[in-house]
């Protein structure tokens, strides 16, 4: 699209005026950014795919002794491997932080050289503010990454998943950045971070600057990509590095930190943040954080239930207080749904957490000898037959012929509360 303002005026002329890729950029690609073979024939001759050399070699990995590629030897009756890649070039022009995008397509021949091709997809400018514009080629319909016009021109686009995605592949060593960026802490490329997030965040945010200086290398990745998360827990941070401690393993660290902070702990006391055996801890604290959260869902479904009780007095209200016994096992209804969940509380059952309280067509009793719960029962207000009888833990109930006779004798009692 046409520059709608005078950055973006000056950006497109710039970005015209941009070297092209020498020598040794073009090599060093054709050498890092894809996998290098050489191909064995059945003679044993091996032919290298960068320089077309032929020499007796093995299947594996090896040198070529003419052009020193590292390269693997592969066993094959293929006389022509087609591959592709892209790499990006930092550099700076007149106070913006350019990272510019390229793709090499390349194919190899048997006894020739390798000849590839490059094509600059586009760049990314990056202003003193940390604000980006984009110019690059048009993009086609198409899911594909390379899904471009080839033949259009460099020109200001809209900034999309493919330029970003591009931007984050391989990296040519020799940098050049602003002045700006080298006051606030840039040495060298940090990779893992994407280079526009990295450039962004050492030109707006001082604790990127802070992290750079301080040589947290790890740390200044980790804020890369969750910058909400580092500055949330600074200042515990900060309380670590004046522990002395040394953050080796950002994402394990700060999993941690979060699970401290939901559980309440002081995220100001060194012995808590600045541990000495960060994996023991960690685990430690993943235990803890499950049994709380199965605790918060056992109390988040009891309140739920709570809410339910109108429904479970419509539908089993007419049976509340039910009691039958043999003489010593006593069998009654679980009266409310408190109970359904105390049940299952006490004997590791279900009854409660699936809500068998709201089950139209049943009925559950409690079997109980003096005050020690035997068994829990389910049956079916349909023919009155028992679905199931489960004593501590799903087990099978040494009673449960009894609790049936006890039942099937008061089965009128039942049905008249049903009629009722």
């Amino acid at each position: 699209m046409k520059p709608r303002n005078k950055k973006q005026e000056q950006i497109l002329a710039m970005s015209g005026q941009l070297r092209p890729l020498t020598t040794a950029q073009m090599q060093w690609a054709l050498t890092h950014t894809i996998d290098n073979y050489a191909l064995r024939f059945k003679k044993g001759k091996a032919v290298c795919l960068i320089c077309g050399h032929e020499w007796e070699a093995e299947e594996g990995m090896c040198r070529c002794p003419h052009c020193g590629a590292k390269v693997e030897v592969k066993a094959t009756t293929q006389r022509v491997v087609r591959d592709k890649s892209y790499f990006i070039i930092v550099t700076a022009v007149k106070g913006f932080q350019v990272i510019r995008m390229f793709l090499m397509i390349v194919e190899f021949r048997k006894g020739m050289k390798a000849n590839p091709g490059f094509v600059e997809i586009g760049s990314y400018w990056i202003d003193k503010h940390g604000h980006t514009t984009v110019v690059g080629l048009q993009r086609t319909l198409g899911h594909y990454i390379d899904s471009f016009a080839f033949g259009s021109p460099l020109e200001i686009r809209h900034d999309n998943d493919a330029f970003w995605h591009i931007a984050n592949q391989w990296v040519y060593p020799r940098t050049k950045v602003t002045d700006t960026i080298k006051r606030n802490g840039y040495t060298t490329f940090t990779y893992g971070a994407h280079p526009v997030m990295m450039f962004q965040q050492l030109l707006t945010n001082p604790k990127a600057e802070t992290l750079m200086k301080a040589g947290e290398e790890g740390l200044f990745r980790y804020l890369c990509h969750h910058p909400k998360e580092v500055d949330k827990y600074w200042d515990t941070i900060k309380v670590a590095r004046r522990a002395g401690y040394k953050i080796d393993d950002p994402q394990m660290w700060f999993d941690y930190i979060k699970m401290l902070d939901r559980m309440g702990r002081d995220l100001h006391s060194p012995t808590l943040v600045a541990p000495k055996d960060l994996k023991a801890v960690h685990d430690e604290y993943v235990a803890k954080a499950e049994r709380q959260r199965i605790k918060e869902q056992r109390e988040k479904d009891r309140k739920r239930a709570e809410e339910d009780e109108a429904k479970f007095e419509e539908l089993k209200g007419r049976y509340a207080g039910l009691v039958m016994t043999d003489g010593e096992i006593v069998v009654h209804t679980l009266n409310s749904v408190a109970e359904y969940y105390d049940e299952g509380s006490r004997q590791h059952i279900c009854v409660g957490s699936s809500s068998y309280y709201l089950k139209e067509n049943t009925l559950v009793f409690t079997a109980k000898i003096k005050d020690k719960t035997i068994a829990t029962i389910e049956i079916s207000l349909k023919d009155y037959s028992i679905i199931q009888c489960r004593a501590f833990a799903n087990k099978v109930c040494q009673y449960q012929d009894r609790i049936a006779k006890i039942i099937s004798d008061n089965i009128k009692m039942i049905v008249e509360r049903k009629r009722a």
